[in-house]
């Protein structure tokens, strides 16, 4: 053998590329190898059992062995977890001895990262014998809790924990207090449950009582929570599910600087209490603002245009759409260009948009990659193929365009080979937009975008048009035109 491979260092890096390329058999093969590569070897092949979560360690024990093991030569097209839910193997199994319990944790302290699944609560009755608080995996890092209850949760649980995912409700998670160390908490919530003040206390000490946090996902805070968050360095991404209604006093909002988000996101049910925090609150390194609202009233969503303006200078990626507008803006997307750094930007309501406006806007953004204006609008649109294209020559980076286009009035020659924009890959231009000539509307696609992915654009599949017709004629283009086809399955 080599002599590097006796150097520590040197032969981790070479393990963990193998478990990156390679089965685990390969991990366990070399495990088998010899003393020098067997610890190594193990402590990646157990860092993470994927989504088989503890079912693994059961697999240790002499006399499960074979009820987990049995059918693996068997050929079926259901998962593990199906069969797991119809008849699980551990049903009727008596619980582990206490010489079992060895075997079980023979390699417990070397797994990293557990997914304990739903259907993994089946076999939790096996380890009674286990007491209440005992430290099972001692070096675990990242924890994703699938199950609906915190029954034997404490098993799980360790001070070292620094990612935890819990799928249930809030009122659950007194414990994470414990874990000082923890740097990414996902608790779940369904969108439709309404907190009580309880609950909202519970979650608010919760979220107090974490003092190194970088990453947060949780139903809506009180005002102490958010006030916590306020001052703490640590945090840079938060995101918010739930019902999010009046939970903050607009005349009493007094946080500190979110110094170092840098990512916000929130589905909820109105955005009353989003514009009170971005009005009365600072995001100095705030880059990307992602919210999905029930309803979304435009007088309310020219307050969070101007709002989300204070972070001009940093913001690269502004995501907003709304089940449900109500009312009409003609000004909507001139409150975005102030916004210079923007690489994203992604309306999912109507918005006002001639060739003018959209000429403005495009050169207002040097950097955008990513832009879609949509949403249901009754209006016909007033972007035609020549506003589009001398818009487009402003932003040469641009990757994917959505919006509502004038194919009815075609105003450049569907012929002529004037301009292509090479960058684009994705292209809807489809949405709530009528057709005349779907072969003219096609060669105008092929002409100025060689390089789209697919047959090139999206319909709307709820409204008949002759949009499809369009991606038809573009297939028989490419068969006809060896480079262009070649230069989009490149992408």
């Amino acid at each position: 053998m080599h002599q590097l491979l006796y150097i520590s260092d040197i032969l981790l890096q070479v393990f963990v590329h193998i478990s990156q390329l390679e089965s685990r058999k390969s991990l366990a093969a070399l495990a088998r190898t010899c003393k020098t590569f067997h610890e190594l070897a193990m402590d990646l092949l157990w860092a993470s059992t994927d989504f088989h979560g503890i079912q693994p360690l059961f697999g240790c024990v002499t006399r499960l062995h074979p009820l987990i093991y049995c059918d693996e030569s068997d050929e079926s097209d259901e998962s593990d977890s199906d069969t797991e839910l119809k008849c699980p193997w551990s049903q009727g199994v008596e619980p582990l001895s206490e010489h079992e319990v060895h075997q079980f944790l023979r390699h417990a302290a070397r797994v990293r990262s557990l997914d304990i699944w739903a259907w993994t609560e089946h076999h939790f009755h096996l380890l009674a014998v286990i007491p209440i608080g005992t430290c099972v995996f001692p070096r675990l890092l990242s924890l994703d809790w699938r199950v609906c209850n915190d029954t034997r949760l404490d098993l799980f649980l360790h001070p070292t924990l620094r990612r935890c995912v819990l799928r249930f409700h809030f009122p659950l998670v007194p414990f994470i207090a414990t874990y000082p160390v923890l740097e990414s908490l996902s608790i779940g919530s369904r969108f439709n449950i309404e907190h009580t003040t309880n609950q909202l206390s519970l979650l608010s000490d919760t979220i107090r009582s974490c003092e190194h946090l970088k990453h947060l996902k949780c139903p809506p805070l009180d005002y102490e929570a958010w006030k916590h968050l306020s001052e703490l360095p640590t945090l840079v991404t938060l995101s918010i599910n739930g019902e999010m209604d009046n939970l903050l006093d607009r005349d009493n909002v007094n946080f500190a600087p979110f110094l170092n988000i840098t990512a916000l996101y929130f589905c909820v049910h109105s955005a009353a209490d989003i514009i009170t925090l971005i009005q009365r609150s600072q995001f100095p390194s705030l880059k990307k603002f992602n919210m999905h609202v029930d309803a979304l009233l435009w007088a309310e969503a020219e307050q969070l245009f101007h709002a989300l303006s204070r972070c001009k200078e940093t913001l690269e990626g502004i995501i907003i759409s709304a089940q449900e507008s109500i009312g009409h803006s003609l000004t909507a997307i001139r409150h975005f260009l102030c916004f210079v750094q923007l690489r994203t930007l992604d309306l999912g309501f109507p918005v006002h948009l001639d060739n003018d406006l959209l000429l403005e806007a495009i050169a207002s953004w040097p950097y955008i990659r990513h832009l879609v204006l949509g949403g249901l609008n009754s209006e016909r649109p007033t972007v035609t193929f020549g506003g589009l294209f001398s818009a487009l020559r402003q932003c040469p980076h641009l990757h994917t365009l959505e919006l509502p286009i004038d194919a009815v009035n075609i105003d450049i020659d569907p012929e002529a080979k004037s301009f292509q924009h090479t960058s684009l890959r994705y292209l809807d231009l489809s949405s709530f937009s009528h057709i005349a000539d779907p072969e003219a509307v096609a060669r105008i696609i092929f002409s100025m975008f060689p390089c789209i992915d697919g047959n090139g654009v999206d319909y709307n599949f709820h409204e008949p048009s002759l949009w499809p017709k369009v991606n038809d004629f573009l297939a028989q283009f490419a068969a006809g035109d060896p480079r262009i086809k070649s230069a989009a399955s490149t992408t």
